[in-house]
């Protein structure tokens, strides 16, 4: 009987190479958030920041005196990766009738490509999980609020709970009023990760309705009026609210049990976070992306996936199968003053 280890096929080197040049629609949300850095084990400790590790420090000294020390620290919670599987299946038939003519098609790299597509957009919900407030109010991740006009907190349901616990700091009304003026919130969350890391959040994420909002919203218009000729979109939606990392809105779409396509990240929510990196179009690691670089969220992954087994054929069924292999789990990783995140602000529903 032959080994495991005689039994692996290895990677096919051309499909894999073109796995991972697969480039993510601008649209994409899940490496926006959690960029990817490369891990080589399956599992391993979640490194952390404080908000000592965002701040800017003193490192002067005088002489004779304790010299200065930084110190990254593994978290006590540990992380494994999770293996993702596709499989895309050509027929023969399909394979022989598309090399024929003068018009040939190369179904394979076709193939590669429509299950990366399917992969990463099953991994967009299983970011946006991670970091959305639900609606049961049973997970929130982030630095939780100390009770009603305390001004604190940066996980919410809605924007009436966000607006009890800030009160005058938040603006006069949810985002669907016409008196709504969104820039008050939104710098009010910004003052609010800076008071937990020292560094205010530069990246954003709307979901569809939220966006189409903003698009009318009364405040928006009568500022921008006056300087300058654009429609709104979000790369001006960013430079209003100062985010230098931009803005994205959430366009995916999740197949759910009902047969329905759902969003993956909250019609009505935002979030607003601080990432060092710029947004990588890449599912592979973005140049400069390092695990221990503060950020909001990483993407632990495993280092050479997505790879692409060899093809190989199902004599029963007279087709051509090969296997995308990606293994990744998304972190938060920025902690806040009592060691829940606070190097991001959630709130689901900013509408109402």
């Amino acid at each position: 009987m032959m080994n495991l280890q005689q039994t692996y096929a290895g990677v096919d080197p051309i499909l894999t190479t073109l796995a991972q040049g697969f480039m993510l629609p601008a649209t994409n949300i899940a490496n926006f958030i959690a960029p990817v850095v490369d891990t080589p084990t399956r599992a391993g400790r979640i490194l952390r920041f404080g908000k000592e590790q965002f701040a800017i420090n003193d490192f002067r000294r005088a002489y004779g005196t304790n010299i200065p020390y930084v110190q990254s620290r593994y978290d006590s919670e540990p992380y494994a990766l999770e293996q993702e599987v596709v499989a895309w299946e050509l027929p023969e038939e399909v394979i022989e009738n598309a090399g024929e003519g003068p018009a040939q098609v190369d179904l394979r790299a076709i193939e590669t490509r429509n299950a990366m597509s399917r992969l990463m957009n099953a991994y967009e919900y299983t970011v946006s999980q991670a970091v959305t407030v639900n609606t049961a109010a049973s997970y929130n991740p982030y630095e939780p609020s100390a009770g009603a006009g305390t001004q604190t907190g940066l996980g919410f349901q809605s924007w009436t709970t966000f607006s009890a616990s800030y009160t005058t700091a938040a603006g006069p009304s949810a985002w669907s009023s016409l008196t709504s003026n969104p820039i008050e919130d939104v710098l009010t969350l910004k003052r609010s990760v800076a008071n937990q890391i020292g560094i205010r959040p530069n990246s954003m994420v709307v979901g569809t309705a939220v966006f189409d909002q903003l698009l009318t919203n009364q405040a928006i218009l009568e500022r921008i009026k006056y300087t300058t000729a654009d429609s709104i979109d979000t790369d001006m939606l960013a430079r209003y609210f100062g985010l230098e990392r931009g803005l994205r809105v959430a366009e995916g779409r999740y197949l759910a049990t009902n047969g329905s396509l759902q969003p993956v990240f909250p019609e009505n929510g935002i979030l607003l976070f601080y990432s060092p990196n710029g947004p990588s179009d890449s599912v592979m690691p973005a140049g400069g992306a390092n695990a221990a670089t503060p950020a909001f969220a990483y993407t632990y992954q495993l280092t050479g996936t997505p790879a692409v087994r060899p093809e190989y054929y199902i004599r029963e069924r007279r087709v051509v199968r090969a296997e995308i292999t990606v293994e990744r789990v998304v972190n938060l990783v920025g902690l806040g003053a009592t060691g829940l995140i606070g190097s991001g602000a959630m709130i689901t529903d900013i509408l109402s």
